[in-house]
């Protein structure tokens, strides 16, 4: 789980950075990257840096799922080892009246 929440923090991080690159108008750092490296040219670093956004969304969506599908799976364990020392606490005061 730790290592989940790790994660999605790393990956918040680095969509921040990526965002703060991009400007939709064309005059942000992405900008400034384009200008310095012409073999790829504008158009291309554009569009890597729009993929890199999605595929962060993405893979942000699905650790998110992820780790809410374990938060309930341990939730429900956690919830079953507590029913049953309840029941096991109760079974002992019952046989502790005789």
């Amino acid at each position: 789980m730790t290592f989940l929440s790790i994660l999605i923090i790393i990956i918040c991080v680095l969509l921040v950075l990526v965002v703060i690159i991009q400007n939709s108008k064309g005059g942000g750092l992405d900008a400034n990257i384009a200008s310095q490296n012409q073999s790829f040219g504008a158009k291309k670093t554009t569009e890597i840096v729009e993929k890199v956004t999605w595929y962060l969304i993405g893979a942000l969506a699905i650790l998110c799922i992820i780790s809410t599908k374990s938060i309930s799976s341990s939730s429900s364990s956690q919830q079953n080892v507590t029913d049953q020392y309840q029941t096991e606490q109760s079974d002992n005061f019952d046989n502790s009246d005789n």
